[in-house]
């Protein structure tokens, strides 16, 4: 592959849905080897240091076979996403009753 498909990452913001049903979100910074990012993850009060995530880890997907990895140009696009995502759904009432006439 040529660098430029590994680079297209770069900047991107993302989600990672971890096994006990969390997320991390924070940036891929830059491409550090050829399908080897340097990523940072959100933290609350400093940054956190740079960490390394490989394609294969970007693409794992959980036994169900969702991608646990989500990635959006922007934080405002992810900001959306993770409010969808955190917002209570909303309960439906479903009249098992059989109207009479």
């Amino acid at each position: 592959m040529s660098k430029t498909v590994f680079e297209t990452l770069t900047g991107m913001y993302f989600t990672v849905d971890d096994p006990d049903g969390s997320y991390g979100t924070g940036q891929v910074v830059r491409l550090a080897a050829e399908g080897v990012y340097f990523i940072r993850f959100d933290g609350n009060e400093v940054p956190l240091p740079l960490e390394l995530a490989s394609i294969g880890e970007m693409l794992e997907a959980t036994e169900e076979e969702y991608k646990r990895w989500r990635f959006f140009d922007s934080v405002e696009e992810r900001d959306k996403w993770i409010e969808w995502l955190d917002a209570p759904s909303k309960p439906r009432v479903i009249s098992l009753v059989k109207p009479t006439k």
